[in-house]
């Protein structure tokens, strides 16, 4: 039987390729994903946002990670 959290994880992802995943800190992960022509930034297996480029997206996580309050270690 499937739990909801890898459901909601396999329907976020479907088409979707990983380009580059780091760790913010010792418990948060961040993944950019390729969709189409757009990057998908996803902390946590949680999607943020769309970007048009992957540096755009790296630059965004750790703007989110300081504003939540967590530092890259």
């Amino acid at each position: 039987m499937i739990n909801f959290q890898t459901l909601r994880q396999k329907l976020n992802e479907s088409g979707s390729s990983v380009i580059k995943t780091f760790k913010i800190n010792k418990s948060s992960e961040a993944v950019i994903t390729k969709v189409g022509s757009k990057y998908h930034l996803h902390i946590n297996g949680e999607k943020l946002d769309d970007y048009p480029s992957v540096k755009e997206a790296e630059k965004a996580a750790k703007e989110f990670s300081a504003f939540i309050g967590v530092q890259k270690q």
